[in-house]
């Protein structure tokens, strides 16, 4: 049985790419997918049955929906993410350039580190970029 946690950069693309779309009218469709993330169509499908086989995303009739698994993870990467950015902001790396380096480290780190670093931090509630930082975990 695959690791569902464990996924790669491309994934984690894909992943938050199809989270964004949550407040949409609609779910993602994969050619809107591929577009978004500067991919051909048959890749995108590729990362989507990836995504599928881990129980995030659900492929419906080229519509595109995080599963509750997909859902959680989102939120985890989108958490850790908001973290990793605070801390590098805090300590002086450009808000654009911490949001660029947390997208190469945000899917990789574990829980324990991250609660460290956000009680180190002080808890905060939101990141540079104004957005809440909710714990999901």
């Amino acid at each position: 049985m695959p690791d569902n946690h464990s996924i790669t950069k491309k994934e984690r693309d894909c992943l938050i790419a199809v989270g964004r779309h949550l407040e949409d009218q609609f779910p993602v469709r994969l050619s809107d997918l591929s577009r978004e993330l500067g991919i051909k169509n048959p890749t995108a499908l590729n990362l989507v049955k990836r995504l599928e086989s881990k129980d995030m995303v659900l492929d419906d009739k080229g519509m595109i929906i995080l599963t509750k698994n997909g859902l959680e993870r989102y939120q985890e990467i989108q958490e850790i993410h908001r973290i990793i950015e605070t801390l590098m902001v805090k300590h002086g790396v450009d808000l654009n350039r911490a949001c660029q380096i947390s997208q190469f480290i945000d899917y990789l780190m574990d829980h324990p580190s991250v609660d460290t670093i956000f009680e180190n931090l002080g808890k905060p509630s939101i990141c540079p970029h104004g957005e809440s930082i909710d714990q999901y975990h």
